[in-house]
């Protein structure tokens, strides 16, 4: 794979997901063509989910008065984690196992909260052409 060849494959995954304005330029040098393509479009479309699971949150009032003060809302790592593999594997299957095995392993050292597991939601992620089943 030659430098015309990611760019190309760079520019396609992005528009499949309607970010192609945000392509970076690829190296002149690249040891490892498909290994840069990856974690740049992982880089990418983590962004736009944490973005997106930002932007879906719902705060809450504390339940009581707090002296010192806490944001209180639903976040999970969970969210935008499931939502970064559906939209790598909406881009290539290989790339979403891929993700998944990363994740896996982060989540064995770190494992989520019982409040993360509990506020887990699935996020829509059609404007990006990824639909329920993908």
């Amino acid at each position: 794979m030659n430098r015309a060849d990611v760019a190309a494959e760079l520019r396609d995954a992005l528009a499949r997901i309607g970010a192609a304005p945000n392509a970076p330029d690829v190296p002149r040098d690249l040891p490892d063509p498909e290994d840069w393509l990856f974690h740049t479009l992982a880089d990418i479309t983590r962004t736009l989910v944490q973005e997106r699971e930002a932007a879906t949150r719902q705060m809450r009032g504390p339940a009581r008065p707090n002296p010192r003060p806490t944001i209180d809302d639903d976040y999970s790592r969970q969210t935008w984690i499931e939502a970064h593999e559906r939209m790598m594997a909406h881009l290539r299957r290989d790339w979403g196992a891929r993700l998944h095995h990363h994740f896996r392993q982060m989540l064995a050292r770190f494992p989520l909260t019982p409040q993360e597991r509990d506020n887990a939601r699935r996020l829509d992620l059609s404007d990006f052409g990824i639909e329920i089943g993908d």
